[in-house]
């Protein structure tokens, strides 16, 4: 696989922290079995601090209905993780600095009395056919001053393997995070149980909805910002073009989208939606992108 060179502020952290979930999604060595609920095998390491890392894994059974990249889409698009995760409140994607790295913040809810608790970090995908990466850690950042009424959590290391695997798509889901300030102990158990059932909470949303739009290509653009709105069936991109044949394609779900898809353009572009080779999905293809242009994908 090859990443998208970027020379951006958070760059050299971003891929420290690849390189780091690589290594600990890579074998079994050195992670202990906690127990299995909800078809996920929940698993804890403590050989790098006294913070525990949790990993939750689990096959989606579902043959080849899906691929990785689309399960991996649902894993990182806040408007799909709205559904997934009962503790996500809200999020914001900062900026883009490619169409697969991104500076953002989210805050978590908590119970009474306990403070919500908010991160920023930098994310970084690293997609193939077979396997999909994606990383997360914390930062610091002009751009994300501290939220009054939040406690700024530490995400030391987070991120998703999704990979082809015999009869599915495997699903693993690690995370090391200090979420800060005063938390009851109790409180604390329950987020080391709850955090790695992520992993078969995606597997569910995807059986129940398919996936979002995913974005396939993306050339001699700048993409600016992207969001979905799971309850509208919306999908918004913003992007701006940097040279000749600027031109985005994204994959659509009819599971998603049954009765088809409509697209809206704002600016200079032109457009247009074709079968993909798998029955049941199609391309939507932005082209002639002059400026910036946003796209607007919606329900039919």
């Amino acid at each position: 696989m090859v990443l998208i060179e970027s020379n951006n502020r958070h760059a050299a952290t971003s891929r420290k922290a690849l390189a780091t979930f690589k290594e600990l999604a890579s074998s079994m060595d050195g992670w202990e079995f906690s127990q299995e609920k909800d078809g996920v095998k929940l698993y804890t390491k403590n050989d790098t601090g006294s913070i525990t890392i949790v990993r939750g894994d689990i096959i989606h059974k579902t043959g080849d209905k899906y691929t990785p990249r689309e399960v991996a889409t649902v894993a990182t698009q806040p408007g799909c993780r709205k559904i997934w995760d009962e503790k996500f409140d809200t999020s914001e994607v900062k900026e883009m600095f490619t169409p697969l790295e991104s500076l953002f913040w989210v805050k978590l809810k908590a119970p009474w009395p306990v403070s919500p608790r908010d991160f920023t970090g930098i994310a970084l995908r690293d997609f193939d056919e077979d396997v999909c990466y994606v990383s997360m850690s914390s930062v610091e950042d002009p751009a994300v001053p501290p939220v009054s009424g939040c406690v700024r959590g530490n995400l030391i290391i987070s991120g998703w393997k999704v990979y082809k695997a015999e009869g599915g798509i495997g699903i693993t889901y690690i995370t090391q995070v200090d979420m800060a300030g005063s938390i009851p102990s109790s409180f604390l158990k329950s987020i080391h149980l709850q955090v790695p059932l992520c992993a078969g909470k995606v597997a569910n949303y995807v059986t129940s909805y398919g996936f979002p739009p995913a974005t396939l290509v993306a050339e001699n653009v700048n993409y600016k910002k992207e969001s979905f709105d799971h309850a509208k069936r919306e999908f918004v991109s913003q992007v701006e073009s940097t040279g000749a044949d600027a031109h985005v394609k994204w994959l659509i779900s009819g599971q998603m989208f049954p009765n088809g898809v409509k697209v809206t353009l704002d600016g200079t572009a032109s457009q247009e939606i074709v079968d993909a080779e798998v029955a049941g999905k199609k391309y939507v293809i932005v082209k002639g992108i002059q400026g910036p242009v946003t796209v607007k994908i919606n329900k039919a």
